[in-house]
């Protein structure tokens, strides 16, 4: 392998694991073990707030999620590190769940990687603000735009193109407010180890 392909591999590690993984669990049929459901998780079955966001209701919906994955990589992969987004993938993920199970009591199931790419999208366009603001800013606000207006007015057929069952924009919601809160939290960790230590001897 040469230095440019041993590259390429190391930049889009990340996802493709993470393509490999749901494609797994989608030949597996690890849907009904592991999907978001509120009654399982209610009798202690709480693997399911991370787990759903990486099982998927058909092949056409995992595609349309991973076309998702793989756009919003090469818009932003360079954002933070992989084990940065790791993180992210861990914490939004809970985030995601829940949000779920604390604030949307009439959401009974739900899976799909979507709402953590609303997540990841989120994080790219807040941690290009400072270098492309207006970039990044105006893909911020035509995401928080789509969102409102899938959570008033229900999906974009856009949305909803190749999918196998309906779409959940609140959880989008619950995606995007996760990540801001990651980036929140992030900024205010690298600001306290940036401060000056004042003192005396």
């Amino acid at each position: 392998m040469n230095a440019r392909a041993a590259a390429l591999l190391r930049c889009c590690a990340l996802p493709l694991l993470l393509s490999l993984l749901c494609a797994l669990l989608q030949a597996l049929h690890a849907t009904p073990l592991l999907q978001y459901q509120r009654g399982a998780i209610l009798h202690g079955q709480y693997w399911r707030l991370l787990t759903g966001n990486f099982v998927h209701l058909g092949w056409g919906h995992l595609a349309h999620d991973l076309v998702g994955l793989w756009l919003i990589w090469a818009l932003f992969g360079h954002a933070l590190s992989t084990r940065g987004w790791v993180a992210l993938l861990l914490w939004d993920g809970l985030a995601i769940g829940l949000g779920l199970l604390a604030c949307s009591p009439s959401v009974h199931w739900y899976v799909g990687i979507s709402a953590i790419l609303y997540g990841l999208f989120t994080v790219g366009c807040l941690a290009s603000l400072r270098a492309r603001p207006w970039y990044a800013g105006l893909l911020l606000a035509g995401m928080l735009a789509l969102i409102a207006w899938s959570n008033l007015h229900g999906p974009l057929a856009a949305e909803d193109w190749g999918m196998d069952g309906p779409v959940l924009p609140i959880a989008h919601l619950y995606g995007a407010t996760g990540a801001a809160l990651f980036m929140l939290a992030r900024w205010s960790c690298n600001s306290r180890r940036a401060a000056p230590h004042t003192g005396a001897r």
